[in-house]
């Protein structure tokens, strides 16, 4: 049996690259048995396994990122004989797109996953002493899991993972494809496939890789609680772990902030947050985490919730491995446009989340008595409206993925349960009384302190806030919407602003607390910014003849859109993407038109993978103007004058037809051929053309053939925005073949929406991760004053101080 020599092909990066994926593995595994041994035994021995488990994971560590660079190398080279490069990358994609397409697919997001985690990893190794060993078994587990991603081998019949270095012949459906049976089929590709559309964008550059780091970060935390569940240290994990915990929030909410500002920006959601599956699965664990820090709080403060803070930090991760589930397993494929289509690799993720939720549910049932249970006794204080605003925040990531996890019910279940048809409506609608309800303990918790309070004092400061904010929703019922709804949001998060606000100043000398008033803050503003902007959202291209929310434009003349004229002024062509240049123009008081500015939505038209539509928005201090392209006519002249050809015919003597909305009549015929020669003919054709739209008129065409050469005199026909052309002579006396051209006016459809003061949307999402960042710093720098993690106050102690 001969073996095919195939011609071009680089085989030795992708066999460099596989053979470092195996090690990345296997070196994985053994770093977490080498760590899980230092922290067994006895001190002397175990930092001779502590050493090891270092260099192991070193190992790891540089082999990931081998593979990692390999990978890159094979895409920046467009080695289109890999079907990883072939499938994502293309010639014609800008620097910046060919970056994004390594994590365009499976594989290259589980290596980006991967390698941030393994980062962190290192981190931790360089930070932390005391809780190393324990943590770092933990996270070098998960490697080995990630790793394992990428492996691409079968193992007693199952198939582990999916390498990133497998050749296009490879490729189990391409294996009785005679293409590849060429030596030299490479040189029949010429291009790779190419991104899809929709993340042929410059956020797909920012938001997947930081949404990772964020996932990567989220395990730490994970690893802090169940170390303190190993050692039966219940309370002396949770400061250690709070930057951890700050850093997962920061991190995993810049990249959903990122995802939100793509949509907007980008896609044509017609706003930030749509209620995606997909985005919903990252929201999820996110909320779980937010809960977990305020109970970990009130771990640290009063030693209170000890099995809440457990519970939450374990389930904050295994959300975010379920939400990789629900990703890749292909399961939202009919009801998400961010899902990946299925996989089999997601076996591999069940058992990942069958691991690490088996191993925390063992450890909590084993020390479920020994955990300190302490609750607070006082209604009226902080540690209740803490722990009650954390209740709801469970609540609300629980109604979230409840609904978005409906498919995977019905996909194990068999149930027939029917998603939400009206995504945005639904979960709004389930939402609201949880944001009433946060915002409203965010601002009562600012008048409190923890254990006892004086009623009568809290009320007494509760009465100008309140009054301010009844104010607030009053001016915004009576200026925008009396919607019951919506002026509770307004009202109940100007309360928490200002009750934040109140809370900095009357401790202005005491800054410990600053950072949890300015990230509530940053919320209040949110939570009202969505209200004024999203709810008061104005579609200026409805049309009142169809009653559409789109408007036709004709290129080069204005129609009045809200206080602009709008004109279609230009089309440009740039590889796939064609941009429409839509100038916006005002009336000045002596009637004529004046240029404000121009916006260039486009759509990006891929051969293989469809079109898609690239808004564009014009940014101002109290509104936005999102523009995008739903329909645009195809650019397809047959000649350089724009006509078309609609019909060819033959036409007899004295024959009519019917065309343009009119009769045209072939009522004439004229030769001329001097002294006979026929390699000189001209003939001369007149039509008379009658119709409802223009007066009678005749029109004269010429067909005339010299030394073999064919030419045409067309009749051009303004009115009716065509013209006649004699295309040559049939085999039938006095017949000729006539050709029907029309001009049709270019035209595009357009939908633009008005959203008023989105900018305090940015501006409360950055002053919220502003409080999460100061809050992280601080707590950094506390840990690193103290030199050893104080123990938190006695599950005894007196909860008043």
């Amino acid at each position: 049996m001969t073996t095919t020599q195939y011609i071009g092909e680089w085989l030795l990066p992708g066999r460099i690259g596989n053979l470092m994926i195996i090690i990345a593995v296997v070196a994985a595994l053994f770093a977490a048995f080498y760590f899980w041994l230092s922290a067994r035994k006895e001190r002397n021995i175990g930092l001779k396994y502590s050493r090891a488990a270092h260099w192991i994971y070193g190992l790891h560590l540089l082999a990931l990122a081998s593979a990692g660079a390999i990978l890159y190398y094979l895409i920046f080279n467009h080695r289109f004989e890999y079907q990883y490069v072939w499938k994502y990358s293309s010639l014609e994609l800008q620097v910046r797109y060919i970056i994004a397409c390594f994590w365009a697919g499976q594989e290259g997001s589980f290596w980006v996953w991967a390698f941030w985690q393994g980062l962190v990893g290192l981190f931790v190794m360089i930070m932390l002493r005391r809780w190393r060993p324990s943590i770092m078994a933990i996270v070098s587990i998960a490697q080995f899991f990630l790793s394992s991603m990428l492996l691409g081998i079968q193992l007693f019949g199952l198939r582990i993972g999916s390498s990133p270095f497998v050749l296009l012949r490879q490729v189990p459906e391409n294996l009785r494809d005679g293409f590849f049976n060429n030596p030299n089929y490479l040189k029949e590709i010429t291009d790779g496939l190419g991104l899809n559309p929709l993340l042929e964008n410059p956020w797909m550059v920012t938001h997947p890789p930081v949404l990772f780091l964020g996932y990567a970060l989220f395990l730490i935390p994970f690893a802090f609680a169940l170390t303190g569940l190993w050692k039966k240290d219940y309370a002396g994990w949770i400061k250690p772990a709070l930057p951890w915990v700050g850093s997962a929030l920061i991190t995993l909410g810049t990249g959903i902030l990122l995802g939100g500002r793509w949509a907007y920006e980008s896609l044509t959601f017609g706003g930030f947050w749509a209620w995606d599956p997909v985005e919903n699965a990252s929201l999820v664990p996110w909320l779980l985490m937010l809960a977990a820090l305020h109970f970990m709080l009130l771990s640290l403060k009063r030693a209170q919730h000890y099995r809440i803070s457990f519970i939450l930090v374990f389930l904050a991760f295994l959300f975010v491995l379920y939400a990789t589930f629900l990703t890749r397993s292909g399961v939202l494929a009919e009801t998400s446009v961010h899902s990946f289509s299925a996989d089999q690799r997601y076996q591999q993720i069940v058992v990942f989340i069958a691991l690490f939720l088996i191993i925390p549910f063992i450890g909590l049932i084993r020390n479920w008595k020994s955990i300190p249970s302490q609750e607070s006794k006082e209604l009226l204080s902080r540690d209740f409206f803490l722990f009650a605003g954390s209740i709801i925040l469970v609540l609300s990531a629980f109604q979230i993925i409840f609904a978005t996890s409906i498919p995977v019910f019905n996909a194990v279940l068999g149930t027939n349960l029917a998603p939400p048809n009206d995504p945005v409506t639904y979960y709004n609608k389930w939402q609201l009384p949880f944001a009433l309800m946060m915002l409203a303990f965010i601002g009562f918790t600012q008048f409190l302190t923890y254990g006892r309070n004086n009623p009568r004092a809290f009320l007494k400061m509760l009465i100008f806030p309140i009054l301010v904010s009844v104010a607030i929703s009053g001016l915004y019922a009576y200026t925008y919407s009396s919607r019951l709804e919506l002026v509770l949001l307004v009202g109940v998060g100007a309360f928490a602003v200002l009750a934040s606000l109140d809370f900095m100043l009357r401790h202005v000398k005491k800054s410990q607390n600053f950072p949890a008033s300015t990230t509530h803050i940053g919320f209040g503003i949110f939570v009202a910014a969505i209200v004024l902007s999203f709810a008061h959202e104005r579609i200026i291209s409805h049309d009142a003849l169809t009653g559409a929310d789109n408007v036709k434009l004709l290129r080069g003349k204005p129609i009045p859109l809200s206080e602009y004229h709008v004109v279609y002024s230009n089309r440009e062509k740039v590889v796939n993407e064609t941009f429409f240049t839509i100038d916006f123009l005002k009336l000045k008081p002596d009637s004529t038109l004046w240029h404000e500015f121009s916006l260039r939505p486009s759509i990006n038209r891929h051969p293989q993978m469809g079109q898609v539509s690239n808004p564009a928005t014009r940014h101002s201090m109290f509104r936005d103007i999102y523009t995008y392209i739903s329909h645009a006519q195809e650019s397809d002249a047959s000649d350089a004058e724009g006509y078309s050809l609609l019909q060819r015919t033959p036409l007899k003597l004295g024959d009519t037809m019917v065309a343009l909305r009119s009769f045209i009549i072939f009522d004439s015929l004229v030769v001329d051929m001097p002294h006979e020669n026929y390699q000189q003919v001209s003939i001369h054709a007149r039509l008379l053309i009658k119709s409802m739209m223009i007066a009678p008129r005749h029109v004269w065409i010429r067909y005339h053939v010299k030394d073999d050469a064919e030419g045409y005199e067309d009749a051009i026909v303004e009115d009716l925005n065509a013209k006649l052309r004699f295309e040559g002579v049939t085999d039938k006396p006095k017949t000729i073949e006539l050709g029907i051209y029309n001009k049709a006016e270019e035209y595009i459809i357009l939908r633009a929406i008005i959203f008023p003061n989105i900018r305090l949307l940015w501006l409360g999402s950055f002053i919220m991760l502003f409080g999460f960042i100061y809050s992280m710093v601080r707590r950094i720098r506390q840990l690193k004053g103290n030199g050893t993690h104080k123990q938190p106050p006695s599950p005894t102690a007196n909860p008043n101080g």
